[in-house]
């Protein structure tokens, strides 16, 4: 069972929602249901924000839900970071704090105070977006090389030819994305070498999506 299909199934149980008035409210078959619930389906975003509002839910908090409060490492304190929390509340509607992340997101090593439009960034809801550095070369040949800085945006479902933020056997990864048929995908990196691995989508998790890279010159 995914993560997300297991919160699914948790919050519906708890609002005693059989899986047959779930599907009818979301338009989808029973089948449907049982299968996102199992792990045998992805869900897509517009049927997880429809979910979220039956259910009453966050379903990308819920997925993070448990892990460590990171530690801040900031290392230098620059002009963003020296901003007072004053100042921070002032700005609160119209910019927000964003953490940078080692992959883990166990530690904090910056902040980016980014524009907010319509309680969004980029486009994308603020309250789901966070930068993650990278940990190492191995996706350079896709322009993304160790430290540089990826935008990433909570959502945990697979998107043909993204970058994404995964977790495969416990460990967190940044690669590409391909999807092969409904329950194949080909996962790719790129040190020195172009690597792919072939997975069914039930073998690892889907974290967010990168949105924009950020380099250092």
């Amino acid at each position: 069972m995914s993560r997300v299909g297991k919160k699914i199934q948790e919050a519906r149980m708890k609002s005693g929602i059989s899986v047959k008035q779930l599907a009818k409210k979301l338009g989808v078959s029973e089948g449907y249901i049982q299968d996102v619930e199992s792990g045998r389906k992805i869900i897509n975003e517009d049927l997880i924000k429809k979910v979220e509002k039956i259910l009453n839910i966050d379903i990308n908090e819920d997925v993070f839900e448990g892990a460590d409060v990171p530690v801040e490492n900031i290392k230098e304190v620059n002009a963003s970071a020296a901003i007072n929390a004053e100042w921070e509340n002032a700005f609160s509607h119209i910019l927000k704090k964003i953490p940078v992340f080692d992959i883990n997101q166990k530690e904090i090593y910056d902040y980016k105070y980014l524009p907010i439009t319509d309680k969004k960034i980029e486009g994308y809801s603020a309250d789901k977006i966070f930068y993650i550095k990278a940990p190492d070369d191995s996706m350079r040949g896709f322009r993304i090389q160790k430290d540089d800085r990826l935008m990433i945006y909570q959502n945990p479902e697979i998107i043909n030819n993204s970058i994404a933020l995964i977790e495969v056997d416990g460990k967190r990864l940044i690669r590409q994305l391909k999807r092969l048929d409904s329950n194949k995908v080909l996962i790719l990196s790129h040190s020195n070498n172009l690597k792919t691995e072939t997975r069914d989508v039930k073998s690892f998790s889907v974290l967010g999506r990168c949105i924009k890279l950020e380099i250092d010159m």
